[in-house]
């Protein structure tokens, strides 16, 4: 049989790509001064395609573009953060809601699936690992609700809560403890369908990450 052509990335798409990736992981931290010339020479490309990669992660939230000051990584304030938790809380409560009523087996798997590997991260020490499979677990509401426009609506703007999040986990891990008793507080909600049970569990551990940002940012541990 023969095999499908893999079409491969565009040059900007690629630059896009790795400065997301670097932008969400940390490697370039909340606030920090995005040069031009050394993004390019850390990406072995030209300026052209860093510059246009840069006003597309703007378009994104990732990104802040100041005329005459240069470009920067986003750096939200508290009342920024505060509103990321209440538009996540209102997707994930909606989507957690039609998923228990449309795929409850399948987003039992899925969720179960995300907290042993959190588990196991959270043995290792490993809060990048935590953190990404923390992120799977909220996802999962999305996976499976069987609304498309709803999980493309979180899909567009996840972005600017998922470097959020890695800037608080990477701060210390203080909360991981509570963080983990959480989630199992939540699924133990969704396997016995209590839907408002859970939804009520979940909108308070998102709006942890409120606290945890400002805590983080004044040097405290924390984890969200």
């Amino acid at each position: 049989m023969m095999k499908a052509i893999e079409i491969p990335k565009s040059l900007i798409e690629e630059t896009i790509a790795r400065i997301r990736e670097a932008i969400l992981s940390g490697e370039l931290p909340l606030g920090s001064k995005l040069s031009e010339q050394r993004l390019a020479d850390m990406l072995g490309v030209s300026r052209s395609p860093v510059a246009q990669a840069l006003a597309i992660l703007k378009t994104e939230g990732l990104v802040e573009i100041y005329p005459k000051r240069g470009s920067y990584v986003y750096l939200p304030d508290a009342r920024d953060v505060s509103e990321m938790c209440e538009y996540r809380s209102i997707l994930e409560t909606a989507a957690l809601t039609l998923s228990l009523e449309r795929q409850k087996a399948g987003l039992l798997s899925s969720l179960r699936g995300a907290m042993q590997a959190m588990e196991t991260a959270l043995q290792a020490k490993d809060l990048k690992a935590y953190s990404q499979h923390d992120m799977a677990f909220h996802l999962a509401f999305l996976a499976h609700c069987e609304n498309r426009r709803l999980e493309a609506a979180y899909a567009r703007t996840i972005s600017s809560v998922i470097g959020v999040r890695t800037h608080v986990f990477l701060s210390g891990s203080s909360h991981s403890e509570r963080s983990m008793a959480e989630h199992r507080q939540i699924f133990a909600a969704c396997e016995a369908g209590k839907a408002v049970d859970a939804c009520r569990l979940l909108k308070a551990h998102i709006h942890r990450l409120d606290e945890d940002f400002g805590a983080s940012l004044g040097g405290a541990d924390s984890i969200g």
